[in-house]
């Protein structure tokens, strides 16, 4: 009897506690492709060159991203992006040196760590890819120890991603089409003084000439 009782206890406790963790556990809504590029403000693919812990309990790691491939946003050569250092509060664990197609948004309360603009979660549909830097193609995730929403990387995937933009360097600049030169009227206007110059000066000459002809008639006479 106090067995069973004992049994029964251990049972209970061990409900309480499961049902403690999945309280507090992530919980996201399902994602399609489409709906997580649409939700993202920067999509791109890139490396992890750097991790960083915030100060303070609880707080956020930042990553910094070489970026490879841009789908989305500002094509920029570094990304800055936060996640919760905690599973259960839907922390994404971004690993130095892996790479991945990372969804990240803009924080509307402001920078989720000081001087960080965007962060990206569990439930943003991020998925860690082969090493590389070309564009992605179906069959390029690899292995991760959680699932991504918007993965695999397959046809539809690609096709919700579109055309990429390789980043620019800081201090860099698309070419641009430089504007048409004003050459053109430019010229044009000085045409118009030389030729009005030329008139000008054949009827002084002419002038002249029939000038010089009145005074030789006259001395003649």
């Amino acid at each position: 009897m106090v067995l069973r009782l004992l049994a029964l206890l251990a049972l209970a406790a061990a409900l309480l506690v499961g049902l403690s963790t999945a309280a507090h556990a992530c919980s996201c809504a399902d994602l399609s492709p489409a709906q997580a590029v649409e939700h993202a403000d920067a999509v791109f693919t890139g490396t992890v060159t750097h991790v960083r812990a915030e100060e303070g309990t609880g707080g956020p790691r930042v990553h910094t991203f070489r970026a490879d491939q841009v789908y989305k946003g500002l094509p920029a050569e570094r990304f800055t992006v936060a996640s919760s250092a905690d599973s259960a509060s839907c922390g994404y664990a971004f690993e130095r040196g892996g790479r991945y197609l990372v969804f990240a948004a803009s924080s509307p309360t402001g920078p989720v760590a000081e001087g960080v603009e965007l962060s990206s979660t569990l439930c943003s549909g991020n998925v860690p890819v082969d090493p590389g830097t070309g564009p992605l193609r179906p069959g390029d995730e690899r292995e991760a120890g959680h699932e991504s929403l918007a993965g695999p990387v397959d046809a539809g995937l690609v096709k919700a991603l579109g055309t990429p933009l390789p980043p620019v360097a800081a201090g860099e600049t698309f070419p641009v089409r430089e504007p048409l030169r004003a050459e053109g009227g430019t010229g044009a206007g000085w045409a118009w003084i030389a030729g009005g110059a030329a008139a000008v000066l054949l009827l002084a000459g002419a002038f002249t000439a029939v000038a010089l002809r009145r005074r030789r008639d006259a001395r003649r006479r």
